[in-house]
């Protein structure tokens, strides 16, 4: 073959190779399909005048079981099977003593638990943690006066995990080394006792970076008013907040974020919305108290707050009535679980709000007596709160059309609770 021949050969190929079609690059299959474990963590507390009692709700029939774990080991287990309804798991059942992990082993994606802790004079309500997430904000708590503050670290799994804790006062960032390479074994708990640690603190935020395995984490705030516990979450920019008719102290808004975050706090009002009902800056990794007794009327009215970069938002409640704390929620839906609702007997309430633009009416149903009432339709905008409507009951479901968010309130005379229902995601 001549040089010639063989210099027109290769233009030719070349030609002919610029004129196929350009070919994607190859993608990665997608993996198997992975059911998650329907799984939720629950602090508890046994002993020290308060008792716990896990409570399950589910609209479907299955079945799971409740564990406690404590020192790496399983300290007991109860099976159980809920039908459609509700069961409840006293902690004494588990032989659990103290502050210890449990783990709710749920019969589907349509079940939910909660954790209600109730003392002589107190009671503390809150959901299980269906997932445990890297970093999760933790703010509302002090260690002023008589108060203690606690961070429960909870690990029910079976490896263990080193948790560093970023937490902001009116001091600045606090560079205590016990809030550094927190060590959680396997299978059991840590408490981080702030009032040691932090004392004489008017306001902390916390960011719980998780650095190794998993972990999950709630609030204990105790003082002569009663205890909350309240979950850790993760942060959104998008949070909703229902307030019960009668009031609220502050809303605490924090990040754990480098810079500061610019926020917006609109109120869902007896007339609908008012936008920019506050606004202002949450400083780099702190949060910001904000007093909304402006806002409590003798009607249920909600927030929503929006941020420029992700935050955590918490409501607090403190007087004669006692202490409450709970989350708010990214989330609306038109079907919510509200686990153990109802337990702790007094006087129980329901506050719906509607977060869309059209009318959508609740139907509340309660576990336990199986009384169903369909309320009026609530506004688009606005908030429609419901007085319990069954003794006994164990749990209630909320649904209804619309973009929907509900809160159960325990009031006792002595004590209140605050519990955030948990969503029902259709597919």
């Amino acid at each position: 073959m001549t040089k010639a021949l063989f210099a027109v050969i290769v233009v030719a190929l070349a030609v002919a190779a610029l004129m196929l079609p350009v070919l994607p690059a190859p993608e990665p299959a997608p993996g198997a399909a992975v059911d998650l474990p329907a799984v939720a963590v629950c602090p508890v507390e046994e002993g020290g005048g308060r008792a716990t009692t896990i409570a399950v709700a589910s609209t479907q029939s299955g079945t799971g079981r409740v564990s406690a774990f404590v020192g790496g080991a399983m300290a007991g287990s109860v099976p159980f099977e809920t039908g459609s309804g509700a069961i409840t798991v006293p902690a004494s059942d588990l032989a659990a003593v103290g502050v210890v992990t449990g783990l709710v082993e749920l019969p589907g994606p349509e079940a939910a638990a909660a954790s209600l802790m109730v003392g002589t004079d107190s009671v503390g309500h809150e959901s299980c943690v269906r997932s445990a997430e890297p970093l999760t904000l933790l703010s509302g708590g002090d260690t002023t006066g008589d108060r203690e503050f606690e961070i429960h670290l909870m690990n029910p799994y079976s490896g263990e995990a080193t948790v560093d804790l970023t937490v902001r006062s009116e001091s600045g960032i606090e560079s205590a080394s016990q809030l550094r390479g927190i060590a959680v074994p396997s299978r059991s708990s840590v408490i981080v006792d702030m009032d040691e640690v932090l004392p004489g603190r008017e306001s902390l935020a916390v960011a719980i970076d998780v650095t190794s395995g998993s972990v999950t984490a709630a609030g204990r705030l105790l003082s002569s008013g009663g205890i909350a516990i309240w979950n850790a979450v993760s942060p959104g920019q998008d949070w909703f907040l229902p307030i019960p008719s009668g009031g609220v102290d502050r809303v605490y808004i924090s990040t754990g974020v480098g810079d500061d975050v610019e926020y917006q706090l609109d109120l869902y009002g007896p007339e609908g919305l008012v936008e920019a009902f506050d606004q202002g800056m949450v400083p780099a990794r702190g949060s910001v108290a904000v007093d909304v007794a402006a806002a409590a009327t003798a009607e249920a009215v909600a927030f929503r707050v929006v941020s420029t970069q992700p935050v955590g938002v918490f409501l607090r409640h403190e007087g004669e009535d006692g202490l409450a704390l709970t989350s708010g929620s990214t989330v609306t839906a038109s079907r919510w679980l509200l686990p153990g609702a109802g337990m702790a007997g007094g006087s129980g309430r329901i506050v719906v709000l509607n977060a869309g633009l059209e009318d959508a009416t609740a139907t509340i149903t309660a576990y336990g007596r199986e009384t169903v009432v369909k309320g009026p339709p609530v506004r688009a905008g606005t908030v429609l709160e419901f007085a319990s409507i069954s003794d006994g009951a164990s749990a209630y479901t909320v649904t209804g059309e619309g973009l929907l968010v509900p809160m159960w309130v325990t009031t006792t005379g002595t004590a209140t609770s605050y519990a955030g229902g948990v969503p029902l995601i259709d597919e």
